[in-house]
C-alpha cells in the first residue's frame, strides 16, 4: 500500500508553500510524510533511503522538483532513485509546458503529468504523445480565517492588491531582435495579434503562425520552436499586467503591487502607486486578507485559474480578474468574483470605481466568493483529488 508521500522543499518558495499545504491535507488522512530539502540534497537523499521502502510511496512534486538537476537522487549508474524504488512521480506543473522541454523529454518511468490549465493539457497530448498519464488540476486557494472571521471589507486597508512581478517591455528587445529583423518582424506580428485578440491562448497563435510559415516542419521542429519564443508569454502577461495596473492608478485609483519591477511603471499618476518588493507567500495572503480588491491577470491561462484568485476569495478579499474558460465555469459575475475582459480595458476604471462606491455590494461578493472557495477551491481539495489518483495507482486502475 502507497502510505508514504515524498514533497519538495527548499527550491522555490511558492512551490514549497503549495507542497506543505498539501503535506497538512495527507497527513489528516494518516499518510507518513517526507519534506526533500533541496538546499541540502546529499543529507536528504540518504533520509529518503531509509524512508521510502519499494513500492509504498508517491513523489508529488512542483515544475519538476526532483526529476532533473538532482545528482544526490541518481546511483552510480545513473539509475533515479524514483525508478528503482518504484515511485510514481506526480508532477504539477504551474508554468505552462513549453517552458520545459527538455524536461518533459527525459520524464521518468510512472510519470504523472498534471497540468493546471486544459489548453497546456492539449499542448501535451499533441507534443508529447508518449505521456500518457495528463491529467488536468487547477491551482487552489489558502485562507488564514478558515472560521470565518476576516475583516469586512469597510475596515480593510487596501483599495486595490496585485500580487505579481513586472518586466517593462523594452527588457524583451534582446530576445525579440536576436536573430535579425525578420524574425524580430514575424514576433511581433504575434505580440501585436496577441493585444489586439486577447482570447487567444498564446501556445495555439504561435503554433499556427508557424505552421503558416513553415508548413513541412514536424512536430518536434515546432515545439523546439515554440520553445525558443517563450519570452513571447511573458513580454504578453507582463503587458497586460502593466495596462491593468497603470489605466487605474491614472484614473485616481490607489493600487498596491506586491512584486518586482513596479518602480519603473510609466503612468502619469504614481502617486496613486504603492508597492513591496520581496514578501512571502504568507505575507502575500495577509495583504489580500487586507484589501477590499484583489487584482489578478491570468498568465495566460485561457482555460484555468491561478492561485492569486482563489487567495483573495478565500481571505474575504473580491478576486477583479480577466476571464478564462475555466473561471466563468466556476463563478458567476458579481456573484462571487468581478470579471473584466481584456478586450475592454477602458472600462476597468468604471468598474472599480463602481465597486469600491458600493460596500454592501462589495461584501456581498466577497462573502460568496469566501463561501465558494472554501467549500470547492482549497488545497485540501486538491489533495482529495490527488488522493484519489493514488487510488487509481494503486489499484492500476486507468486515470
Amino acid at each position: 500500500m502507497r502510505n508514504k508521500i515524498v514533497f519538495m522543499v527548499g527550491g522555490t518558495e511558492t512551490l514549497e508553500y503549495f507542497s506543505r499545504e498539501l503535506a497538512k491535507a495527507f497527513q489528516l488522512w494518516g499518510y507518513q510524510i517526507f519534506l526533500f530539502d533541496l538546499t541540502d540534497e546529499e543529507k536528504s537523499s540518504e533520509k529518503l533511503a531509509h524512508f521510502a521502502g519499494y513500492s509504498d510511496t508517491v513523489l508529488i512534486t512542483f515544475n519538476f522538483d526532483g526529476l532533473h538537476m538532482e545528482t544526490a537522487l541518481y546511483n552510480g549508474e545513473g539509475q533515479l532513485f524514483w525508478e528503482l524504488r518504484d515511485i510514481p512521480c506526480i508532477n504539477i506543473t504551474v508554468d505552462h509546458p513549453f517552458y520545459a522541454p527538455e524536461l518533459l523529454a527525459i520524464h521518468p518511468k510512472n510519470y504523472y503529468h498534471v497540468s493546471i490549465d486544459r489548453y497546456h493539457l492539449k499542448y501535451i497530448k499533441t507534443f508529447y504523445p508518449d505521456i500518457t498519464n495528463n491529467l488536468f488540476l487547477p491551482l487552489a486557494g489558502t485562507s488564514l480565517f478558515p472560521n470565518g472571521d476576516y475583516l469586512p471589507v469597510s475596515r480593510r486597508k487596501y483599495d486595490i492588491v496585485f500580487p505579481g512581478n513586472y518586466t517593462p517591455k523594452e527588457d524583451f528587445d534582446k530576445y525579440i531582435n536576436r536573430l535579425g529583423k525578420d524574425y524580430a518582424q514575424f514576433y511581433r506580428s504575434i505580440l501585436q495579434e496577441l493585444i489586439d485578440c486577447p482570447d487567444t491562448p498564446d501556445d495555439v497563435l504561435m503554433e499556427r503562425r508557424l505552421r503558416e510559415e513553415f508548413p513541412d516542419a514536424s512536430n518536434g521542429e515546432i515545439c523546439e520552436a515554440i520553445a525558443n519564443m517563450i519570452f513571447i508569454d511573458t513580454y504578453i502577461r507582463s503587458y497586460y499586467r502593466a495596462k491593468a495596473v497603470q489605466i487605474l492608478v491614472d484614473h485616481g485609483i490607489r493600487v498596491h503591487c506586491l512584486g518586482m519591477g513596479w518602480n519603473r511603471l510609466a503612468c502619469r499618476h504614481s502617486e496613486n502607486l504603492s508597492y513591496e518588493e520581496g514578501l512571502f507567500s504568507h505575507e502575500c495572503l495577509q495583504r489580500m486578507a487586507d484589501a477590499k480588491l484583489s487584482l489578478n491577470v491570468m498568465p495566460w491561462f485561457k482555460d484555468g485559474a491561478h492561485d492569486r484568485v482563489f487567495n483573495a476569495m478565500a481571505n474575504g478579499s473580491v478576486s477583479l480578474s480577466d476571464h478564462s474558460k475555466y473561471l466563468d465555469e466556476c463563478f458567476q459575475d458579481g456573484e462571487n468574483i468581478a470579471f473584466y475582459d481584456l478586450n475592454h480595458m477602458d472600462s476597468l476604471p468604471e468598474l472599480t470605481a463602481s465597486l469600491l462606491a458600493n460596500p454592501d455590494k462589495l461584501q456581498y461578493i466577497a462573502d460568496a466568493g469566501y463561501t465558494e472557495t472554501l467549500k470547492k477551491h482549497t488545497w485540501l481539495h486538491r489533495a482529495e483529488s490527488l488522493n484519489q489518483l493514488i487510488a487509481c495507482i494503486q489499484n492500476h486502475d486507468r486515470v
